[in-house]
């Protein structure tokens, strides 16, 4: 673009002689700048080039790709942390178990010890007293064995007691781990539902763009 210029003004004026001729006259103006006319550079259009189908579905399986691959990604992650889950319950299980069984065996050790050092308290006893009186003899065997019957119905009850506990404690345990896992699958199910829905979404976004 080239910038203003110079013009050097010239007033040319002719009179006519007396003997036949004419007399120019030359007066030199003061020099004017002139700018010359402003060229404006053509109004680029606002409208873009439409996209050609095939680019739009190049970007639809793009985007497609990466919505799989997220989702895949999301996926084998919940499935690491159900795996982890189900391992440690499975691990907590075998451990009650294992103590449940533990703790039957000790008992019904310490039982069978209990009953055959009362029989051989009973022999004992019975050995001492095979010379006392009939009547006598009787009356502290009555009272013996009603000692030791009551002895092993304690133990006995004990030893239910035991068991019981184990079992409910074993029981609650496992709602516990139950209620867990319900609680785990929920929160998958509630975020696969969120993908899907976000993933509809999207393809409704992408149906949108493409038809415009």
């Amino acid at each position: 673009m080239s910038g203003p210029k110079e013009v050097v003004d010239l007033n040319v004026s002719a009179s006519e002689q007396s003997k036949g001729g004419i007399k120019y006259e030359v007066t030199i103006g003061e020099p004017k700048v002139v700018t010359p006319p402003r060229v404006t550079s053509p109004v680029m259009s606002n409208n873009r080039t439409p996209l050609s189908a095939e680019l739009i579905q190049q970007k639809l399986e793009a985007a497609a790709e990466r919505r799989q691959s997220l989702e895949a990604e999301k996926l084998a992650t919940l499935a690491e942390k159900m795996r982890r889950v189900e391992e440690a319950t499975k691990k907590k299980e075998q451990e009650e178990n294992v103590f449940i069984n533990v703790t039957k065996e000790t008992l019904v050790q310490k039982m069978e010890a209990h009953i055959e050092n009362r029989e051989s308290k009973i022999s004992d006893l019975k050995a001492k007293l095979s010379n006392h009186h009939t009547e006598h003899l009787n009356r502290v065997r009555q009272n013996l064995e009603s000692s030791v019957v009551e002895k092993e119905v304690k133990v006995e009850k004990e030893l239910i007691s035991k068991l019981e506990a184990a079992e409910k404690n074993r029981e609650k345990v496992y709602q516990e781990r139950l209620e867990s896992l319900k609680k785990h699958d929920d929160k998958v199910e509630m975020i696969r539902k969120k993908m899907n829905t976000s993933v509809n979404l999207e393809e409704g976004d992408n149906e949108t763009a493409s038809s415009g």
